[in-house]
């Protein structure tokens, strides 16, 4: 969320919109107090703004296998 003053967002207008577009909530303040709110049409796709790809270090089987220790009271 980025804060900025009614003052700013008359002279920055379409910078703030450009944010807003690219997902970002922006907070309009007048005297130090929130009067309103701009947030993105749509939910940007986290997916695409992901700069680390995460990596599974085990196999698939091993992932899915059960810790026997914890499940033994259950079985």
């Amino acid at each position: 969320m980025i804060r900025i003053t009614a003052t700013k967002l008359r002279n920055n207008l379409f910078d703030v919109l450009d944010k807003v577009a690219q997902g970002e909530t922006i907070i309009i303040q007048r005297n130090n107090q929130e009067v309103a709110r701009l947030l993105p049409l749509h939910k940007p796709n986290w997916r695409k703004n992901m700069k680390v790809k995460p990596k599974i270090l085990v196999s698939p089987d091993e992932l899915i296998k059960p810790i026997e220790d914890i499940w033994e009271d259950y079985i």
